[in-house]
């Protein structure tokens, strides 16, 4: 079975599989591009195996997607950071830390 997640891209231009001639296309060995990079092969061979293949074995690949992937692929975000949980004794080190450094700071001479 073909997967295609949120994020597969077609080995040769690197493009998510989305609509238009960037829809995934499959060729008679089992290997999948876009139609755009299909179409622009200069000799009928697959661009991972070689293996030669006639345009009118070309299949385009219907692939329910969810919506929520679909947004995504449509505007993808930056990634989303999550600060890790820091434990009581973890806060009052980091606190600690902070006092010593605004101490340090305001000894110094001239400073």
């Amino acid at each position: 079975m073909l997967v295609l997640g949120p994020n597969s891209t077609c080995d040769v231009c690197l493009e998510c599989y989305t609509t238009g001639v960037n829809i995934a296309h499959a060729i008679s060995c089992g290997h999948v591009f876009c139609q755009k990079c299909l179409d622009h092969l200069m000799q009928q061979k697959c661009p991972l195996c070689r293996e030669r293949f006639s345009p009118r074995d070309i299949r385009k690949l219907h692939v329910d997607r969810d919506p929520s992937t679909i947004a995504a692929i449509d505007s993808p975000s930056e990634p989303v950071v999550i600060a890790p949980q820091i434990d009581n004794e973890s806060q009052w080190l980091l606190d600690d830390i902070t006092r010593i450094r605004r101490a340090a700071k305001s000894t110094r001479f001239g400073g």
